[in-house]
């Protein structure tokens, strides 16, 4: 017969909201791990873009000497790249290997988790890496898009406060939807049916 602790990890399971909000969020949490890892990746690389040809993307042959050599991962080279270019720190890229760790777990032990529930550290994992996220973003914009941007040259100084990011308006968008508030989750649907729909 079920010990007490098995029969309450069952009914938790058995609770459709439970599972659907362990799932969601489980979920949330490694689309947003792979899409911070392709981002990363494909911004520094396409920094060192030099055309298209033939269908495809052309890059600098410096691009595999000053970024991929630096690591057998290119996530973990192109990190090391942005330190070098004063975006992360060394403890950013420590934060990086902890966060794919926790992403691993959450995918491996998928099933588990969906009994026990989620672990107690979740939210500031999910919180650590959308910052990541943000961090990096900010300061390509600051360093990298306005300097290269000639829309810029008239406009007065532009702070990091100043910027908000793709990332952060994406996430504001799926928390405000994922929230408990029933006006608050369907408020974008009703504006693009408003918008767009006829």
């Amino acid at each position: 017969m079920a010990n007490e602790d098995e029969l309450n990890k069952w009914l938790k399971f058995l609770d459709p909201e439970n599972l659907k909000g362990n799932l969601v969020f489980s979920s949330l949490f490694i689309a947003s791990f792979e899409a911070f890892k392709d981002h990363t990746i494909e911004t520094v690389k396409f920094f060192f873009n030099t055309g298209f040809i033939n269908g495809e993307y052309t890059f600098s042959d410096t691009y595999e000497k000053d970024v991929k050599s630096k690591d057998k991962s290119v996530l973990k080279a192109t990190l090391l790249w942005l330190k070098d270019m004063g975006a992360i720190t060394t403890e950013d890229i420590a934060k990086v290997d902890e966060l794919r760790q926790y992403r691993n777990k959450l995918s491996h032990e998928l099933m588990a988790l969906l009994f026990e529930g989620l672990p107690q550290e979740f939210p500031e994992k999910l919180a650590d890496l959308i910052l990541l996220r943000v961090k990096i973003e900010k300061w390509w914009t600051l360093n990298i898009e306005i300097p290269t941007n000639p829309d810029f040259d008239s406009e007065e100084e532009i702070s990091e406060k100043d910027i908000l990011t793709p990332s952060q308006i994406f996430h504001q968008l799926v928390f405000d939807m994922l929230s408990g508030d029933e006006k608050t989750a369907h408020y974008y649907q009703e504006e693009f049916k408003k918008r767009f729909k006829k």
